[in-house]
């Protein structure tokens, strides 16, 4: 497992660091617009609880 960590880390050595920003951010973003979307979800469902079907 520990050889397969230092692959990895060597796989983003190797990447250029416009690349290596894009997925820094993509991993900060990502997260952050599902908990938006859930939040946003959850407000509508507040104020409009018909409009909103949790399953």
């Amino acid at each position: 497992m520990a050889l397969r960590v230092v692959d990895m880390m060597n796989l983003f050595a190797v990447l250029d660091p416009l690349i290596k920003t894009f997925i820094q951010v993509a991993l900060v973003m990502g997260p952050l617009s599902l908990v938006g979307v859930i939040f946003l979800l959850k407000k509508i469902e507040k104020d409009n609880p018909d409009r909103i079907r949790w399953k």
